[in-house]
């Protein structure tokens, strides 16, 4: 009865039929046995159960309003638009890609135009040189006939002139004929008297050379005593060095006799080399075998060393075998035994206390009477509240994968959406290229004929205003009538 006062009131049952009410269970795990009224006859006529339950289901109820009140996400309103954001992001976005694709339609329309304009332009403007290379051909024949006609005219001038010309050329040649034979009258008198002039010359050169060479002579005789001279000077010389060479020779023989008393001092300064020689050699063959001695003793100590180390290796691993395996079975005896006690139902050492008390005592006293009932009921109550945390566990996982889910679809449905976008632009790009394809091929089939075709297909275009000025002005300088609707600004 003191429970039943300090109980909360009980609540009225939530509305079944509600999404919020059915949610918020959901989220808590609850069925609806859970929030249902139970009897006393439910519990075995156990009060203490009945109460424990029953303060916990008025306290479900009330949490389950409280919850379907507050809404999952913590406010008082559900965002119902929030399902829609996506489908209405989708919508714009593919408004945007249609509005971006008509003006890129549009742009490439544009362009194409301007590709088929200038095309036209450029044939244009070829037949344009061609006529003006053409009208240049027939002016150029024009002069060329004036020219040669003036040139037979001017021949026919130098005919005449050259014919009188050839008369006076022929008279003044006799007459430089005539007086070439006076000039060579003339030089043959001349070379006459150069002769005889020429002849009293050489007649004094040959008296001049006898006189010269007998002062050659004379010089020849005075150089023969010079050489003579030199030669005796050179022969004193050669003496002298005989003579110096001699004196050498001497001392050189005085050098050897005190050689030869100095070789008896020679053998014994050899004797006392090779002396020491020996001593040398038999100090280095003993340094080196003092050398290997040491080297043979430190391998003997290091091997020794090594074998020192093995040992104290294969006992330490056998010593850390040992203790490992002994600190394994040790590990798993105490994990087996955790692993006992955790599978055994664990229990209030209390309640256990107070049960043995109970059985050693005669008399089961009302205390324990009613801590044993508290148990059971805790016990009751636990094994229903972990029932409800694991069916709300699973509600949590539901809905954490639903919401992958979701986040999934909403990805896949802007993938197809930038799929059917990148579609679209792509047709946009076709459509594009087949008509400016289309364009060009019929200004490839009007290009080798006349302008009055290219005209044909420009009327049935929209030309801009400064391609018609342009192509206006083409077909002024060819002489054709200009395009419908363009007044060039000449005519303004």
């Amino acid at each position: 009865m003191e429970a039943a006062t300090t109980m909360m009131p009980d609540p009225p049952m939530p509305n079944m039929g509600s999404p919020r009410v059915r949610a918020a269970m959901k989220v808590m795990g609850l069925t609806l046995a859970d929030l249902e009224k139970k009897a006393l006859e439910a519990f075995g006529g156990m009060e203490s159960t009945h109460l424990l339950f029953e303060k916990k289901r008025r306290v479900l109820v009330h949490q389950v309003h409280h919850l379907a009140t507050k809404g999952p996400q913590g406010s008082t309103e559900t965002d119902f638009a929030a399902p829609h954001g996506g489908t209405e992001r989708n919508a714009t976005f593919m408004d945007e890609v249609l509005r971006k694709e008509r003006a890129s339609f549009e742009v490439m329309q544009r362009m194409a135009k301007k590709d088929v304009q200038m095309t036209v332009i450029k044939e244009l403007e070829g037949k344009l040189q061609v006529h003006l290379s053409a009208k240049k051909m027939e002016e150029s024949v024009s002069r060329q006939k004036e020219l040669k006609k003036e040139l037979n005219e001017k021949l026919s001038l130098a005919k005449k002139e050259a014919a009188k010309k050839l008369e006076k050329s022929i008279e003044a040649r006799v007459k430089a004929a005539r007086q070439k034979e006076q000039r060579s009258e003339q030089l043959r008198k001349e070379l006459g008297e150069a002769d005889e002039r020429v002849a009293k010359v050489l007649d004094t050169i040959a008296h001049s050379r006898d006189d010269e060479i007998e002062q050659n002579r004379v010089k020849f005789m005075e150089m023969a005593e010079k050489q003579a001279q030199y030669k005796e000077g050179k022969f004193q010389e050669l003496l002298a060095l005989h003579d110096t060479i001699e004196q050498r020779d001497v001392r050189k023989a005085e050098l050897l006799e005190t050689l030869a008393s100095r070789h008896s001092n020679k053998e014994e300064i050899a004797r006392k080399q090779q002396l020491t020689k020996q001593k040398v050699h038999d100090w280095q063959i003993e340094k080196q075998e003092h050398i290997d001695q040491k080297y043979r003793e430190a391998v003997d100590r290091q091997e020794q060393a090594l074998q020192v180390r093995e040992t104290n290796l294969t006992a330490r691993l056998k010593e850390f075998k040992k203790t490992n395996n002994q600190k394994r079975a040790a590990f798993d005896t105490r994990y087996e035994k955790v692993l006992k006690e955790r599978e055994k139902p664990h229990s209030s050492q209390r309640l256990q206390r107070s049960a043995s008390e109970t059985l050693v005592s005669p008399k089961e006293r009302q205390e324990l009477l009613h801590a044993r009932e508290e148990a059971t009921n805790h016990v009751a109550l636990a094994a229903s509240n972990r029932e409800r945390l694991q069916r709300a566990h699973g509600h949590a996982v539901e809905q954490q994968i639903s919401k992958l889910q979701n986040m999934r679809d909403r990805t896949q449905v802007m993938l197809d959406a930038r799929t059917e976008a990148d579609r679209r632009r792509m047709m946009v790009l076709r459509n594009c290229a087949i008509e400016k394809h289309h364009l060009s091929q019929k200004v490839d089939r009007v290009k080798d004929s006349g302008a009055e075709k290219m005209l044909k297909l420009l009327g049935d275009m929209d030309v801009d205003h400064d391609a018609a000025v342009r192509i206006n002005e083409i077909l002024g300088d060819l002489g054709l009538p200009p395009l419908g609707g363009v007044v060039p600004e000449e005519d303004k």
